[in-house]
């Protein structure tokens, strides 16, 4: 579903495709360093549709997804979205994301996703917004990347 919507009214934010291209391949695999990239892959999904059909204000959507690091599983998230605005040919989800990373702790996500209609693919930057453990007291960026037959990633730049 996430994936669908993100199809149907995705948008390539510029200032995001800057910013992921601009990390180094050392630094996008190293999980311990404040510089690392996961890639997501859904456990479940659910889009709960409470107005009119389609994207409109109150509607959530509610996923949690395995993250892999190198291939190998190294924890989960969870997250929340809600509609918040609606336009004819956009719209926009606020949501709120914990990203447990086994051993390690958890980082809180959140931002505003625009979508707009006809956009294949998506960059957004995120901000990190806390975390426990070794990432308590975190803040900084977390990028998403979505784009057409490629796996979900998110990239981690620490401050």
């Amino acid at each position: 579903m996430r994936r669908r919507i993100t199809r149907a009214f995705g948008a390539t934010l510029l200032a995001g495709v800057t910013a992921f291209t601009a990390v180094t391949p050392a630094a996008a695999h190293n999980l311990g360093s404040d510089r690392f990239q996961v890639t997501l892959r859904t456990v479940s999904e659910h889009y709960e549709d409470v107005g009119p059909r389609g994207p409109s204000v109150g509607d959530s959507f509610t996923f949690s997804d395995n993250v892999f690091h190198r291939g190998q599983r190294v924890g989960r998230d969870d997250g929340n979205c809600r509609v918040t605005r609606r336009g004819p040919k956009s719209f926009a989800f606020q949501c709120v994301v914990t990203v447990t990373l086994r051993g390690r702790g958890q980082i809180t996500v959140q931002g505003l996703l625009a979508f707009r209609r006809g956009r294949p693919g998506a960059f957004r930057d995120l901000a990190i917004t806390g975390g426990t453990g070794r990432y308590a007291g975190a803040s900084g960026t977390a990028t998403l990347r979505e784009l057409p037959r490629e796996p979900t990633r998110l990239r981690f730049d620490l401050r």
